[in-house]
């Protein structure tokens, strides 16, 4: 009878260590490579302000909405895309700076949102995306690029799509993740 015991417990024990590796991989978290590929043409609203210096520059401020469309293989990232965005160029050099907020699939239930910031040079943006997908959760990090103008909005514009293809990161929760990311 003992032995039974033995064995029973001893099965139990198995079970319990299998089913704690069972969790540990299922809430290991993960690291995703994505990227995504956008134009956002329409401009919904724009305020412009310029001011005039002494050696005849002048800066042009920018505070508009744009909409567009977002393409891109992770679904999270796929879809209508709005920015809010702020941007002061210098007009006789084309120099400046960027910040704004994005939404993917705007609305009541949007499956990414973030907040963007970067140089600005003859037209072209060149800076960082720090956001949230949702469904599964993830933290999103990348590279921001493409056209750009205060007037007309982005064309050609890539979120990790930079100097090598899916150069941004997705990060989503798990033992891992915040074993190694949050300390």
């Amino acid at each position: 009878m003992r032995n039974k015991w033995l064995v029973l417990a001893a099965l139990f024990a198995a079970a319990l260590i299998s089913a704690g590796v069972a969790v540990a991989v299922v809430d290991s978290g993960s690291v995703a490579a994505v990227s995504a590929t956008f134009d956002a043409t329409t401009v919904v609203r724009s305020v412009h302000k310029s001011c005039s210096v002494n050696n005849g520059d002048t800066y042009t401020y920018t505070r508009a909405v744009y909409s567009g469309t977002a393409a891109s293989g992770e679904a999270r990232l796929n879809g209508p895309i709005k920015l809010h965005v702020q941007s002061m160029v210098d007009d006789t050099t084309g120099a400046g700076a960027f910040l704004g907020d994005f939404v993917v699939n705007p609305g009541s239930n949007p499956t990414a949102i973030g907040r963007m910031e970067g140089s600005l040079a003859g037209g072209q943006i060149d800076g960082l995306a720090r956001g949230r997908v949702r469904v599964p959760y993830g933290e999103l990090f990348a590279g921001v690029n493409g056209g750009f103008t205060a007037a007309g909005g982005f064309t050609g514009a890539a979120i990790g799509a930079g100097s090598g293809a899916d150069s941004s990161a997705v990060l989503s929760p798990g033992a891992c993740v915040r074993a190694i990311f949050l300390p």
